[in-house]
């Protein structure tokens, strides 16, 4: 099981599938279009600090996240019509 809904990125057009912490440290390490963003550099430091038990993995992985998205890398996709109608549905229980 993994520890976070996988998200794919995609690095030199290559789809990966994030949805650890391991994955994102792997991740992190790859050519990326821009190596020194301040963002990627403070997953970067998120995902050592998490790694050595000082930070959230949550936190970590959001920031992952975040670096990925603001690169271009991590497109999310709009949701399905299934996925669509769930929530519709929800929203009426509610």
């Amino acid at each position: 099981m993994t520890a976070f809904i996988p998200i794919t990125i995609y690095l030199n057009h290559r789809p990966m599938v994030v949805a650890s912490i391991a994955a994102a440290a792997k991740a992190l390490q790859q050519p990326w279009p821009t190596m020194d963003k301040p963002s990627r550099l403070e997953a970067i430091r998120m995902i050592e600090e998490c790694l050595a038990g000082h930070c959230s993995p949550q936190a970590a992985f959001a920031a992952f996240e975040a670096a990925a998205t603001e690169q271009g890398l991590h497109k999310q996709k709009p949701p399905s019509v299934g996925l669509k109608k769930f929530d519709g549905v929800a929203e009426d229980l509610m």
